[in-house]
């Protein structure tokens, strides 16, 4: 065993990023909970395809910001809608319920910073089977 402390990840090229495909939507995590050196924040760079979404969810313990690169979607804060195009963003406090929906005929590309990165419970927690938010599109 080493007592060499790994040097902090700072630089993270597009190669290095942990890729996840997932039905309709690509997550590039740059930094997260084991990913990286920072206990402070989560970076990732999504893409959605036509019709694919972030169903209703919430983030118990972490806030998050989103920015769009490119695209539209449909986000929904609670029971807003409202339609985020390139350089849009939206800030969600911790536990509040939300989704996105790419509803527009090209990919939608985001941001996403959440934070704190190290939380005791789950990442996320699925609303998207549960009223009010199944039948509010």
């Amino acid at each position: 065993m080493s007592d060499v402390t790994p040097a902090p990840r700072r630089f993270v090229s597009a190669a290095e990023t942990e890729v996840e495909a997932l039905e309709g939507k690509t997550h590039h995590w740059y930094l997260k909970d084991g990913l990286g050196d920072s206990e402070s924040l989560v970076f990732v760079r999504a893409r959605i395809t036509k019709g694919a979404g972030h169903p209703f969810h919430s983030h118990p313990e972490m806030d998050e910001i989103i920015y769009v690169l490119e695209g539209e979607m449909e986000q929904w804060l609670e029971q807003e809608k409202r339609m985020l195009r390139p350089g849009d963003c939206i800030y969600i406090p911790r536990g509040v319920i939300h989704g996105c929906y790419n509803i527009s005929d090209a990919e939608c590309e985001f941001l996403a910073v959440l934070t704190p990165s190290k939380i005791s419970g789950p990442f996320s927690v699925d609303y998207a089977d549960q009223e009010p938010w199944k039948s509010l599109r």
